[in-house]
């Protein structure tokens, strides 16, 4: 769904200086118009002095996939492919945000094949090229004609590839991984929203218990001062289990914390069991709940599960409430006046198993990527209010269970009180590109990676699931003060 990271806080989070040894110079700009491909037409060429030098190509593939691509005057030989947040729409990189023109990399972005604004799925209605496109196509399709475009450009092939995205981005990624498993050669997964049907479900079965009626969206049953509330009982059950007593939830499934222990209205007490449950129907579970954490925040459940309410006209109440009706009315039912009000979730996968099979990536076989020698790192925040840390586990203990030597080729990283993509009381700062390139360049995967605060200074590590961070004493901005068990 929608990232709400910034390239400022991306590049954060994972600056690094320098850029690849032994670069290739090249002249930014000169010949890219005269490229001339099949189904391409090139609109744009500019050069740029900022961040670095450099030159951009903008165009369009087939009839609508909008692209661009980034050339550094100092090239280090490789390529890398950005994601893009929630329903795109115009065209986005957020590989930028990882300083990667700084560090030498070509690269590319692109709008999946459609235009819009905001939280606006109509771009989808009745139209299943534009679904195939954003689903999957489109990032393929870019990928293959960046590729050339850079061939062209500096007379030589890219040496290695990589893709980078997270939210929708993290679902690009896993679908280019699954169906196009030559195109890269490390992925980078954040936080994603791979399962696409059983993220539309959780956001509608959240969305009816805080909003009951559509007609009414001035407010939502779980109030602000209801959260702080909730957070506070939380951590105050949970939070010194893990030898810490610091805000955050090392492990928030070691958290027994009942809510119908709060002094709370009982359909207040329904809203908050609708997270941590997540959409059950006669037939079975739907998706999977939310994890304890992030209640109190406004880039928790604050903004994306509770909102704030309708503030202002055609601007949803919740994220859950837009990116849910949005995909209900335009992707799955293609009806603009649908209402979820005693909508029925029987049979929900099957109803919705068209657009799933467009903008899913649940497969566990990833034989194909890693036969080419794909590697693939999956980072989601334990407080993730978007999307659900257990989907990332679930799915990768799909991935293991089918293939135990997956463990070679599949790592995930879980970050403890990090809120969706970055953010939040937890360590986030960490430079996943590096660990990319030295996962690529060395062939070990990464056991731990160390992520730092962004306030109050400090870092710890990550520890590669199914390990976590034990605390053994010590200063708990210290890596050393931890190990992984």
């Amino acid at each position: 769904m929608r990232t709400i990271l910034t390239a400022t806080v991306f590049a954060v989070l994972f600056a690094r200086a320098g850029t690849a040894a032994e670069p290739s110079t090249s002249t930014p700009c000169v010949g890219l118009g005269d490229i001339r491909l099949p189904d391409v037409e090139i609109t744009t060429v500019e050069s740029a002095e900022s961040p670095v030098e450099h030159c951009k190509l903008t165009g369009t593939i087939g009839r609508e996939i909008g692209f661009s691509v980034w050339l550094p005057a100092e090239w280090n030989g490789a390529f890398i492919m950005g994601g893009g947040g929630g329903f795109v729409g115009n065209i986005q990189n957020q590989a930028l945000g990882l300083s990667v023109l700084q560090r030498g990399y070509a690269t590319a972005g692109t709008d999946t094949g459609h235009r819009n604004q905001g939280i606006d799925g109509s771009w989808a209605l009745n139209n299943l090229e534009r679904l195939v496109n954003y689903g999957h196509l489109a990032v393929h399709r870019v990928t293959e004609v960046a590729k050339h475009i850079v061939e062209s450009h500096y007379a030589a092939s890219p040496e290695r590839s990589y893709f980078a995205g997270c939210s929708n981005g993290g679902r690009q990624a896993l679908m280019s991984a699954q169906r196009y498993p030559e195109d890269f050669d490390v992925v980078l997964a954040g936080a994603p929203a791979h399962d696409f049907a059983g993220v539309a479900a959780a956001f509608l079965d959240v969305t009816r218990h805080m909003y009951p009626s559509m007609d009414d969206l001035a407010a939502p049953i779980l109030s602000a001062e209801d959260r702080q509330t909730l957070a506070n009982a939380v951590l105050a059950r949970c939070d010194a289990q893990d030898g810490l007593e610091d805000g955050i939830l090392n492990d928030p499934r070691d958290c027994d914390f009942d809510p119908g222990s709060l002094d709370l209205a009982p359909e207040k007490i329904a809203a908050i069991r609708a997270v941590y449950e997540g959409p059950v129907a006669p037939d079975g579970r739907i998706h999977v709940g939310w994890p304890f954490g992030g209640e109190d925040e406004t880039g928790g459940w604050g903004g994306w599960l509770a909102g704030s309410g309708q503030q202002t006209p055609n601007f949803p109440p919740s994220l859950a409430f837009g990116f849910g009706v949005e995909v209900m009315r335009h992707m799955a039912e293609h009806d603009p006046g649908w209402r979820y009000e005693g909508f029925d979730f029987s049979g929900f996968r099957h109803r919705f198993r068209t657009t799933a099979a467009a903008l899913s990536a649940i497969d566990p076989n990833l034989d194909a990527f890693r036969k080419n020698g794909g590697k693939l790192l999956i980072y989601h925040g334990w407080s993730d209010a978007a999307l659900s840390a257990l989907a990332s586990i679930e799915y990768v203990d799909a991935v293991y269970a089918r293939d135990e030597s997956a463990h070679d080729d599949v790592r995930l990283f879980l970050m403890p009180g990090v809120l969706h993509c970055a953010g939040g009381p937890g360590p986030w700062m960490v430079d996943l590109i590096e660990a990319a390139e030295q996962w690529d360049e060395t062939g070990t995967a990464p056991d731990t990676l160390v992520a730092g605060f962004a306030q109050g200074g400090g870092a710890r590590p990550l520890c590669a699931y199914p390990r976590r961070a034990v605390h053994i004493g010590g200063d708990d901005r210290d890596p050393a003060s931890f190990e992984c068990r």
